[in-house]
C-alpha cells in the first residue's frame, strides 16, 4: 500500500511539473512581447573601430561608442615587445569581429545609455539580440569598463 501512494504521488508531482512547464512555455512569447525595452532601430554606416561606429538613427548621422567596455587600441605603440605586437593583432581582430557582426545583420537596436552631444552617443549595441560587447567580452577581445588598463601598451603620442 505505501509504494503505491509513493508511486501515485511521484506520478501527480511529476504531472504538476510538466503542466508548470507547458504553462510557462506557452506563455514565454506573450511575456517577451511584452517586454518594457525600448531599443532605438539603426542603420550602419561605417564601423571606425571596435568600440565606435557610425549609424543613421531616424535619419540622423550618429557616432554610436560602445557602453561599457574597452578594447585594445590599433595605433602604433611607443613599446615594440612581442606582447604589444599581439595588442595590436587582437585590436584588429576586434575591429574585423565587429565589422563582420554589423556588416551581417538584419537587424541593428540600440539601448541608449548617454548622449554627449547631437552626434556622439553611447550605447549597448544589438546584432539580432546580440550584445556587441558582451560578444567581444565572451571572446577575450575587450575588458569591462572600470576594470583596470595598466598593463595595456600604450600608444604613441602623435
Amino acid at each position: 500500500m505505501t509504494t503505491t501512494v509513493l508511486r501515485t504521488t511521484l506520478i501527480r508531482a511529476l504531472g504538476l511539473w510538466l503542466l508548470t512547464g507547458v504553462v510557462l512555455l506557452t506563455l514565454s512569447d506573450s511575456i517577451l512581447a511584452a517586454c518594457p525595452c525600448n531599443y532605438t532601430p539603426a542603420a550602419l554606416i561605417k564601423v571606425i573601430d571596435a568600440e565606435t561606429a557610425w549609424f543613421d538613427i531616424q535619419g540622423k548621422k550618429t557616432r554610436v561608442h560602445l557602453w561599457g567596455i574597452h578594447s585594445p587600441a590599433k595605433a602604433a605603440v611607443e613599446d615594440h615587445s612581442p606582447g604589444c605586437a599581439a595588442e595590436v593583432e587582437q585590436a584588429h581582430q576586434a575591429e574585423q569581429f565587429v565589422r563582420q557582426l554589423l556588416a551581417s545583420a538584419t537587424r541593428i537596436q540600440l539601448d541608449i545609455k548617454a548622449t554627449e552631444n547631437e552626434a556622439d552617443t553611447q550605447a549597448v549595441i544589438y546584432v539580432d539580440g546580440l550584445s556587441v560587447g558582451q560578444e567581444l567580452l565572451y571572446r577575450y577581445l575587450a575588458i569591462e569598463y572600470g576594470d583596470d588598463r595598466s598593463f595595456w601598451c600604450r600608444p604613441k603620442k602623435q
